[in-house]
């Protein structure tokens, strides 16, 4: 087997910018790493190429250098400690965090807002015509008012029928003007809705539409 202690090294380490005091104190260091402390030789000559060559194996007629090795220095183990985690269990003294009011299943309060909800109306109220004989506007019309409190919500839409039929429809107000109707007995009934669905219906009016003489 070869000799893995020998090292040859070319001139070009040179170009590095090292000198040759360097170059031959590497040279002893890479000895030292494998072999015990102790002078080495370092042979230097010029190769067919030209170029300058040092080694640690004898070559006939190569100038011959002597260096000291660098001493060995010994090891000591370190012990590590063992790391500390910065995490520690909750106390059991400590108090626990209050629960929110969803958590603890309040209801909230009577100043708090709420969203809109099928019980959220109170009064749903046609208050014009009342029951009774209704003198006809011109083109035998009428109009309508609604009392609605709370106010009408953003999502819900006022219906009316007359006698059944829808004549107002999808409305967001309170005062309304319907035309066209025949004299006689009527009723009329206001629901509000919610996406189609009748989330209030006020009680019934009837009353009997007489024309007015011209």
């Amino acid at each position: 087997m070869p000799d893995v202690r020998k090292r040859t090294v070319h001139a070009p380490i040179l170009a590095l910018g090292l000198t040759l005091g360097q170059t031959l104190g590497l040279i002893a260091l890479a000895g030292a790493m494998i072999s015990p402390a102790q002078a080495t030789k370092v042979y230097q000559y010029t190769n067919s190429a030209g170029e300058t060559v040092f080694t640690d194996e004898p070559v006939a007629g190569a100038k011959v250098h002597e260096v000291e090795s660098p001493p060995v220095i010994p090891l000591e183990p370190v012990e590590v400690p063992e790391p500390t985690t910065t995490d520690q269990p909750a106390r059991s003294d400590e108090p626990a965090p209050a629960p929110t009011p969803a958590e603890a299943g309040a209801t909230p309060t009577d100043g708090a807002p709420s969203e809109a909800g099928p019980r959220d109306y109170q009064v749903l109220e046609i208050t014009e015509p009342v029951d009774g004989e209704v003198a006809s506007r011109p083109h035998n019309s009428i109009t309508i008012e609604l009392a609605i409190q709370p106010a009408l919500q953003r999502d819900d839409r006022v219906f009316i029928l007359v006698d059944g039929q829808e004549r107002v429809k999808d409305s967001t107000g309170r005062r309304h003007l319907i035309n066209g109707l025949a004299p006689g007995r009527h009723e009329l009934v206001a629901q509000l809705r919610r996406e189609g669905e009748v989330v209030i219906e006020s009680a019934p009016v009837n009353f009997q539409l007489v024309s007015n003489a011209q």
